[in-house]
């Protein structure tokens, strides 16, 4: 039974696969099994994965493309492992990345799961070093893991942060895999209605950005704005009482905002038929007159910005 269970989902990832994989092989710490799954790949990503002659490897392979999260499910209902630690393909671990996150929960067993600081690369592998003063606690309470989502979104920022214990995400019954853009979100908030959650402020890994990613992010906005609309309201119920009329007054001024402005950028841009589906999102949520006020008020989010406020 190994102590670690990596767990990747693939798909046509042939231009980073082969360094991401060799990142997890080379980890100091060995005690781990990576499960691999190719999800319907039409390059050689199968080919790639089948050349690394590794028994810690677990290949799997689908025909046809089912997106990450319901292959994440099943990777996990496979693993052995007492810890989770979820992959990317085009990310890179440093050696010293599973060690020094299996040292971290052992020495506090109570999170919930823990994710690290992470330096940047992008397609061409320069890299960025993380240069952001971290004031998040190590050990970080439901109650502020609450408050850090609603003004900042996703607190994880990528899967590729993260490291979970399997005995919760059998708790949860695994992600919500019909929020194709959003079911890391609210596993996140999920989890932190119970648990408290860690937090490395080591950079532990190299986060790939690459220009597919933009592309599929503009695809991909309205389901987000349609999914993160219920978690947003579920976070605004856990704010302190004093907080919750400012929370959402920040939720307009910041979030709302960037979602009127990008529908004018769809106008802009020709793209009608993405424009009428933000307007018609926006509306349900009675929004569209208020927001187009506060649109011109802070030239489109740019200026006038509240800053987030939190109660400990």
């Amino acid at each position: 039974m190994p102590t670690v269970s990596v767990i990747m989902s693939v798909y046509n990832g042939r231009r980073y696969l082969e360094e991401s994989i060799d990142s997890v092989l080379k980890q100091q710490f060995g005690d781990f099994e990576f499960l691999i799954h190719d999800d319907g790949s039409t390059d050689n990503t199968a080919e790639i994965v089948q050349a690394k002659k590794d028994a810690r490897i677990k290949f799997s392979r689908a025909e046809q493309n089912q997106g990450l999260f319901p292959i994440l499910n099943k990777l996990i209902a496979q693993a052995n492992g007492k810890y989770i630690r979820l992959w990317s393909y085009d990310d890179i671990m440093k050696p010293h990345c599973l060690a020094a996150m299996v040292e971290f929960y052992e020495r506090r067993p109570e999170a919930g799961f823990c994710y690290c600081a992470r330096d940047s690369i992008d397609a061409s592998g320069k890299i960025t070093p993380c240069e952001r003063e971290e004031k998040t606690p190590t050990i970080i309470s439901p109650e502020i893991a609450a408050q850090i989502m609603l003004y900042y979104g996703c607190i994880a920022g990528n899967i590729s942060t993260v490291m979970i214990k399997k005995a919760i995400l059998d708790e949860m019954q695994g992600f919500r895999d019909q929020l194709c853009q959003s079911a890391d979100f609210d596993m996140w908030v999920r989890i932190t209605e119970k648990y408290p959650i860690g937090f490395i402020r080591q950079p532990l890994i190299f986060l790939r950005t690459h220009p597919a990613q933009f592309s599929r992010w503009n695809k991909a906005i309205l389901d987000m704005m349609k999914q993160n609309y219920p978690i947003y309201e579920t976070l605004l119920k856990r704010m302190p009482a004093e907080l919750t009329s400012y929370a959402r007054q920040y939720l307009n001024r910041r979030l709302y905002v960037q979602y009127f402005r990008y529908m004018i950028s769809s106008i802009a841009k020709g793209q009608l038929s993405t424009a009428s589906a933000i307007f018609g999102e926006l509306r349900k949520q009675k929004k569209t007159f208020y927001l187009f006020w506060l649109w011109l008020a802070t030239l489109g989010g740019r200026i006038f910005m509240p800053r987030p406020k939190f109660n400990d």
